[in-house]
């Protein structure tokens, strides 16, 4: 007990100054966690470049667990294996557990199982060059230990703490002198190997901390538990982040600034460079910035905190890094003076910068320094290389040279050296972004893609330039074809995952429901950023996200091309503030909605300005909002701006009538050649705001035009066959649904697609269309014209290419339906859906339709019968056609058609017969039995059958 109380005192007196920084600041606990003692490193051979592990760190879940647990062993000690170690990046923490966990045990508050704790520390291990025993040892460390004997040292709750195994001038060696008694006098590198393998205190457990690079020295056969600090969470590193900002709402925009970058935000695992980021941050952000993005890279981050640091240091402390580059981040008096360094003058600087130079006291009042992270001797290191290459000629060339030596070196030795390079290149502008030595770097990314090579070059790249390949990718993914054509496609393929993958890149974000709202949104920008979607509809937002989101839009690094802000409360003033961030030069968002919001003219009037300036944006729906015709005249002196390049608009539902089409008209008339989608469904603009709209602008320059329940009657429809009737139309989809067209309309609108129509969807369901309409559509779906090229025949021949009619809520009848069911057989048809729901059809047509099913020039897929009297005798009909194998029908709908359960016979008979297609059948609305629908739902289990869908109801 004397022994253990003598112990305790010189612990607590050593780490006095740690307890008085737990006092001022309570230390963030260590997180540990256990790891396979297969030694299957990833990186087995690294050197000091441990930045890998840290960036891998979403790649491996470890459990983390209590350093109590890890300390509470029972060896039993049959076998050698005695030693716990603990690896970890330079400055993730090993030291820090290694002395919290003596002054906890020293103070009692902790580990009380264990009778004796020895913390040692290689560096200072490294002082004692005389030869000597165990007691010896230990009392050159703890003079007060008088009694110290083999009896009250060989116990199995004795622990020998070894920390920084990493840090020690020599390699142990397994194969030295056996060394069994305490007495026995030899070198330290000797003690210590023989303490770790058993000979010396078998009964002692030893506690080992290192780098990666340093732990293969001890094999695998001495280790009993092997461990790891795995560095702050991500609560952590928030709760340090606020601790030294001192400010909520700065620490939160400090945050998001290190989340934007998934690399940032990994390193932030380790707490000096976390604190580093913290620190400049706190002096970067200004309080009144709002929610503006300044992100800066690693290079800048570090640049800002020597610049705030005494300067006349800096110029010898590079000198210094310089010469300690790829050794252990430990610093000795000798070392300072060949930099010209004083032991009193750096220590003056690590007080004033701790963060950038770090002093400790050891053995015999030793002095040491370490850089306040390995990464400012890299950074420091960098610098200084640059200082001496920009006096002579060549710049590219030396920095090549570099290049080719991080790449000849798979451990990554060398990799955060050159990522500063390549940032201070930026900052002093040494190489313009032209520079040949840019597209060698792509090259060599390249030709190691499938490597982890390419991964440290990467980072290296965006250090220079955040958004270095976008260019050559979307080059790639828009002509089909590499920029560099010594690189296959694959490569690029390749390249744009890694581009995701390492960028933290998305495609969708979007709330969970319970969290919708705009305090949610704002904890979430990093994210948004980095998602090419952002589908934030239904999710109770209101003005206050506009400037966030705005300061998104606006920033460079920003990948967000698609943001959907439907069915929100974004009233006109929200949607003033977005166009800030649309109209900034950064900006590149694609597509813009906000249906069901409440915008009005005023909100219309700021998206004008946007149209002019936002030259990226190309989709805006403002669907479900009082915008009105004074909305559609202000949002049309943007359209009309030869700078607008609007593709798509969506203005349904916007109380629009004939005036808001004259605006329209004349913006598109001034502006005609990019609109290729337009929406006007559910506005009241009648024959005459459509028929100026038609006069004014060559509708069939559009692929899509969307008119439901827009007041149309036969008057409007010369011109839109007119649109389809020509060579030139690129009209795909056509809704002119819920208009009173008649018959004689319809008649105008088939008479445009006899021949060379490119449509491929119309939809006229509840136009007025009866039997006599069908014989117009009958007639286009027969219709077959042979391929002109010039004045000379080809011998392809071509039918419209309409692939889905919607003739449903017509009175077409049974005759209507013979007449249509003649074009299902044309061998040139591409019809593969049909909608004749609700068309007053009986089982008469059912014949001609089975007939079109079992056609082998049919390609129909898809039929909706639903809502008509076909009653069991007309699917009776139906399923001569449906068995027969050259029905290829995926999809079929009886809902409410008067069946009852014979029909479910007729279907499974049809089944059996043809089974391979069908896949989808739909029943709701009829009076079938439990019985029957249990039979088609075994057919859903049965790997014979494609059927996998059933909607039915039972009678």
């Amino acid at each position: 007990m004397e022994l253990q109380t003598s112990l305790k005192n010189t612990l607590k007196n050593k780490y006095q100054q740690l307890n008085e920084a737990y006092s001022k600041n309570a230390l963030l606990p260590s997180r540990l966690c256990y790891r396979n003692l297969n030694r299957d490193y990833q990186f087995p051979n690294l050197d000091q470049q441990e930045f890998r592990y840290v960036e891998n760190a979403d790649l491996h879940t470890f459990k983390t667990v209590p350093l109590t647990d890890i300390l509470s062993c029972d060896c039993k000690h049959k076998s050698r294996k005695r030693t716990v170690i603990t690896l970890g990046v330079c400055g993730v923490g090993k030291s820090t557990t290694v002395q919290s966990c003596a002054l906890e045990w020293a103070e009692g508050k902790g580990y009380r199982d264990i009778q004796l704790l020895f913390p040692l520390t290689f560096w200072e291990l490294n002082l004692v060059k005389r030869l000597l025993n165990m007691i010896e040892l230990l009392q050159t460390f703890f003079p007060g230990l008088k009694e110290l004997d083999a009896s009250s040292l060989n116990r199995k709750n004795v622990w020998f703490v070894l920390d920084g195994l990493d840090e020690y001038h020599c390699a142990l060696k397994f194969n030295c002198p056996t060394v069994s008694d305490v007495s026995q006098v030899s070198t330290v590198q000797v003690l210590v190997t023989n303490l770790i393998r058993g000979t010396l205190l078998p009964n002692a457990h030893v506690w080992v901390t290192t780098g990666y690079a340093a732990a293969a020295q001890i094999p695998a056969d001495y280790l009993l538990k092997e461990t790891q600090v795995q560095g702050f969470s991500d609560d952590q590193k928030e709760q340090n982040f606020r601790t030294i900002i001192g400010n909520d709402d700065l620490a939160n925009r400090a945050i998001d600034h290190v989340k934007i970058s998934k690399s940032l935000d990994c390193l932030c695992q380790i707490p000096p460079i976390c604190t580093i980021m913290a620190n400049v941050l706190k002096s970067h952000l200004k309080e009144d910035q709002g929610f503006k993005f300044s992100p800066l890279n690693l290079t800048q981050i570090y640049t800002i905190l020597v610049k705030t640091s005494k300067l006349d240091i800096f110029a010898k402390l590079k000198r210094l890094a310089l010469c300690r580059m790829h050794k252990e981040n430990l610093i000795y008096e000798d070392d300072l003076l060949k930099s010209d360094i004083s032991a009193e003058e750096a220590s003056s600087f690590s007080k004033e910068c701790p963060l950038v130079l770090r002093e400790e006291k050891g053995l015999h009042n030793t002095t040491v320094f370490r850089f306040g992270q390995s990464s400012i001797r890299d950074f420091l290191g960098a610098g200084a290389t640059l200082d001496e290459i920009q006096i002579r000629s060549g710049w590219s060339s030396h920095c090549r040279l570099f290049l080719n030596e991080a790449l000849q070196n798979d451990a990554g030795k060398g990799d955060v050296f050159l990522r500063f390079l390549f940032g201070l290149l930026k900052e002093r502008q040494m190489l313009g972004p032209t520079n040949w030595f840019f597209d060698y770097t792509k090259k060599k990314i390249l030709e190691n893609v499938m490597t982890y090579r390419a991964v440290g070059l990467l980072y290296c790249l965006w250090e220079y330039d955040s958004q270095a390949f976008e260019k050559e990718i979307k080059f790639f993914l828009e002509l089909g074809y590499t920029p560099f054509s010594d690189f296959p496609p694959l490569y690029w393929h390749f390249m744009i995952q890694r581009i995701k993958t390492l960028g933290g890149i998305s495609d969708n974000f979007e709330m969970d429901v319970s969290t919708r709202c705009d305090q949610r949104l704002l904890r979430q920008l990093p994210a948004i950023m980095k998602s090419r979607r952002a589908m934030l509809r239904f999710s109770n937002l209101t003005d206050k996200c506009c400037p966030a989101l705005a300061a998104v839009l606006s920033t460079r690094e920003s990948y967000l091309r698609e943001l959907d802000l439907g069915y929100n409360s974004i009233t006109d003033s929200g949607v003033g503030t977005l166009v800030e961030g649309l109209n900034d030069q950064y900006c590149r968002l694609k597509t813009l909605r906000l249906q069901g919001c409440e915008v009005t003219p005023r909100g219309c009037k700021h998206l004008a300005t946007a149209l002019t300036q936002s030259l990226k944006l190309r989709e805006l729906d403002l669907s479900r909002n009082e915008i009105g015709d004074d909305g559609l005249r202000h949002l049309s002196d943007g359209l009309r701006a030869p700078e607008c390049q609007l593709e798509t608009l969506k203005l349904s539902q916007c109380n629009i009538e004939q005036m808001g089409c004259y605006h329209l008209a004349s913006a598109l008339h001034a502006n005609p050649d990019y609109l290729t989608a337009l929406d006007l469904s559910i506005n009241m603009v009648g024959d005459e705001g459509a028929n100026e709209l038609f006069k004014k602008f060559d509708i069939s320059k559009l692929q899509k035009l969307e008119m439901y329940h827009c007041g149309l009657t036969v008057v409007s429809c010369g011109s839109i066959g007119e649109a389809l009737k020509s060579e030139d139309s690129s009209l795909v989809e056509l809704n002119l649904s819920n208009n009173t067209l008649k018959d004689s309309g319809f008649a105008l609108i088939c008479e445009g697609m006899y021949a060379w129509c490119s449509l491929e969807k119309l939809n006229v369901s509840r136009c007025g269309i009866t039997g006599l309409g069908c014989s117009c559509m009958a007639k286009v779906l027969c219709s077959v014209s042979q391929l002109l090229s010039g004045w000379i025949k080809q011998t392809d021949w071509q039918a419209v290419e309409l692939k889905d009619l919607d003739l449903s809520l017509n009175c077409l009848g049974d005759k209507g339906v013979k007449d249509i069911s003649a074009g299902m057989k044309n061998p040139f048809s591409h019809l593969k859906t049909l909608n004749l729901s609700h068309c007053n059809l009986t089982d008469e047509c059912c014949t001609e339709l089975a007939v079109g099913f079992m056609s082998k020039e049919s390609i129909i897929s898809e039929v909706d019968l639903s809502e008509n009297d076909l009653q069991d005798k007309g699917v009776r009909k139906l399923c001569v056609g449906l068995r027969n194998p050259q029905c290829k029908l995926e999809k079929l709908s009886l809902r409410s058609c008067g069946l009852t359960s014979k029909t479910i016979q007729f279907l499974i008979s049809a089944l059996r017969s043809n089974p391979r297609y069908l896949a989808e059948l739909h029943l709701m609305g009829n009076s079938l039995e439990d019985s029957g629908i249990r039979l088609l739902l075994d057919l859903t289990t049965n790997d014979r059958y494609a059927l996998h869908i059933i909607d039915v109801s039972a009678d």
